[in-house]
């Protein structure tokens, strides 16, 4: 009966074994190896120090095209949002009374080298002394001397009076006056043909000027003019802007304001929209704003299908050192709580909590580190959302 027993008692036993209560043995191994964790061995890789700031973008160039000449509009061929190319026709005015102003002062013209003795479609040269007004004055110059001669010698022979001697002298003197006179009035006329020519010129640049070309290549932002309306001078009729490229304002706080020069690269992105360019520094101011001491930098960034629109507010990346090194992590490396920024690494098995500071992010889903990580330090990067500082940890790939 009692060898019974004993046998009853070692078949329970073994069957406990391999009961429910079998798995408190497997768990606890599981338990002594540690949660299984990716980590990722830190290593410095080639990260460009870049000056991160916001800024405006500003259109190249802006100008309002406004009317040379008055006039009432004939034909407006853009509207808001139209892309022109430079010296594309914009607008034009009524072109009838301009016209008629380059006749009349075509006729002036040749009425001047009419005078002149000019022909038409000839030069503007002439020789005074071929005019016929000066030819009349030589001949009768010539003639009251010839007189004159033939009076004197008649004159001392005593058959003419000492007073038809001084009318013949005093008829000399007026043909000698007269033949200055025809040379006056030519030299007249010269000076005022070449006036009715400015008088011309300035008719046909009026004519022309009916005619509102773009200045350079950009897009109309405002046109305040409208079809058949008058027009004064100067009164705008488009406001133009150039799109491409695109000028960039940023402001660099004083203490990296040194950092910054001349041809470095800037990265700029869109607030909102996705949209990226990259260009380069033009200029900078010679001095530090005082109001929020400050560098003004203004750069030059290429918009060819004008993605990118004057007024934008925009984050920009000044490249300052593409050659600096630094340390970056997969994104989901990092861990954020109440503001603070920590990973998780592995010491002598266990998880150990560390603070980071971060930089920017960067592609392919990773952040940069720059303070609180050193190059060997292991570092969880999958399965830290489970951990406890001081757990155990099993490493199952990097």
């Amino acid at each position: 009966m009692r060898h019974q027993l004993s046998a009853a008692l070692a078949l329970t036993i073994s069957a406990g074994c391999s009961g429910p209560y079998s798995g408190l043995t497997t768990s606890a191994k599981n338990a002594d190896k540690g949660a299984e964790v990716r980590t990722l061995t830190v290593a410095t890789e080639t990260l460009p120090e870049v000056i991160s700031t916001t800024g405006e973008l500003f259109a190249e160039e802006q100008a309002t095209i406004s009317a040379k000449v008055p006039g009432r509009v004939a034909k407006l061929n853009v509207d808001l949002g139209s892309r022109v190319e430079a010296d594309e026709i914009l607008a034009e005015l009524e072109k009838t009374d301009y016209e008629f102003r380059v006749r009349q002062s075509e006729a002036l013209v040749e009425q001047t080298r009419a005078r002149l003795g000019l022909g038409p479609g000839g030069g503007d040269d002439v020789d005074p002394a071929k005019t016929a007004t000066v030819k009349m004055a030589n001949g009768a110059l010539e003639a009251a001397k010839l007189e004159f001669t033939r009076i004197s010698g008649l004159t001392k022979e005593g058959i003419f009076s000492q007073a038809d001697y001084d009318k013949v002298r005093s008829t000399v003197l007026i043909a000698e006056a007269r033949q200055q006179a025809a040379m006056e009035e030519v030299y007249q006329a010269k000076a005022q043909l070449v006036e009715r020519r400015a008088q011309l010129d300035l008719a046909r640049q009026q004519l022309a000027d009916t005619v509102i070309r773009a200045p350079f290549s950009g897009a109309i932002t405002r046109r305040p003019a409208a079809l058949g309306e008058y027009l004064a001078v100067n009164a705008p009729i488009v406001v133009l802007v150039r799109s491409h490229p695109l000028r960039l304002r940023l402001d660099v706080p004083e203490r990296l304001a040194f950092k910054v020069r001349q041809g470095q690269r800037i990265d700029v992105q869109v607030e909102g929209a996705g949209v990226t360019r990259s260009g380069k520094v033009v200029r900078l101011s010679p001095s530090i704003e005082a109001q929020n001491r400050s560098l003004l930098v203004e750069g030059e960034i290429p918009n060819p299908d004008n993605a990118l629109r004057a007024g934008s507010f925009v984050e920009g990346f000044i490249t300052v050192d593409p050659d600096a090194r630094g340390i970056a992590l997969p994104t989901r490396a990092v861990l954020t709580y109440a503001g603070v920024e920590r990973v998780f690494v592995v010491q002598k098995g266990e998880a150990a909590e560390r603070v980071v500071k971060t930089g920017r992010r960067l592609p392919g889903d990773r952040i940069e580190i720059v303070q609180g990580l050193h190059p060997g330090d292991v570092v969880v990067t999958e399965g830290n959302d489970r951990l406890a500082n001081g757990q155990k940890v099993q490493a199952t790939g990097s």
